[in-house]
């Protein structure tokens, strides 16, 4: 099973919960992981043997957002733990141990705020050993090539100012949309953000998340932050419109 998977489960039961299925101004899982992988890259160490991930994380949050994720607190934790190590294998980084999160509350942090202090773990300690090499020697993560996640073919009918729709087929894999050049999906819209949304299969469902966009997502006529797609619905960023279609191919 693939590192993203205990991850994917979370994800699958957030959306199973009417109530839970955005946390409006509060952190979402998705955005904890985000900060988490940016606290790896931000963090690194150069060595002779090649870059070194931190692997013992401490996720800082506003008490009544640490208390909205306690139930389900444990299984968040292993599930980024988990992410941690895909990400720091995705960039072949090294890792001296299997890396550790822990969720905590800081009543001075404004609500919706995430802070991530990260420490570099070590294997001298009980129940472990030295690396050979010493204390600058990592264990390199090993690089496997994920699966594809399955997830259902779609395709999207879009519709920008000015120019002519056309059709754009998903395929499975994630998708970026933006103004930017380098995005997937690039649309020729000054209210569109360079990099203003994307979608990604997610334990066989595609899920549309905004990026952190100037003018926002909105689905049906409600502007979100993460949420599952299906056929029908319509997609609005800025004032190009994408209509979300079963793919027959």
């Amino acid at each position: 099973m693939r590192p993203l998977a205990p991850l994917e489960r979370f994800f699958e039961r957030l959306f199973e919960r009417p109530g839970d299925r955005l946390f409006g101004g509060r952190p979402e899982p998705l955005v904890l992981q985000r900060r988490l992988e940016r606290a790896i890259d931000e963090e690194r160490r150069v060595t002779a043997a090649g870059n070194l991930s931190p692997s013992r994380f401490e996720i800082v949050l506003n008490p009544a957002d640490a208390a909205r994720l306690a139930p389900d607190a444990g299984d968040l934790e292993a599930s980024l733990a988990a992410a941690a190590l895909d990400h720091a294998r995705r960039r072949r980084f090294g890792l001296r141990e299997r890396p550790v999160v822990v969720l905590t509350a800081d009543p001075d942090l404004a609500p919706g705020a995430v802070v991530v202090r990260s420490r570099f773990g070590g294997l001298s300690g009980a129940g472990s050993r030295e690396a050979p090499g010493g204390a600058d020697s990592a264990l390199r993560t090993a690089v496997r090539p994920a699966p594809p996640a399955s997830a259902p073919r779609a395709a999207l009918r879009v519709r920008e100012p000015d120019r002519p729709e056309r059709l754009f087929v998903l395929d499975g894999r994630p998708v970026s949309i933006g103004r930017g050049p380098d995005c997937d999906l690039v649309l020729a819209d000054a209210r569109v953000s360079r990099l203003h949304a994307r979608i990604a299969p997610r334990g066989g469902r595609l899920v549309l998340a905004d990026l952190g966009s100037t003018n926002g997502t909105a689905v049906n006529g409600a502007p979100v932050r993460e949420i599952v797609l299906g056929p029908g619905d319509r997609i609005v960023l800025g004032a190009t419109v994408l209509l979300v279609e079963a793919d027959a191919g």
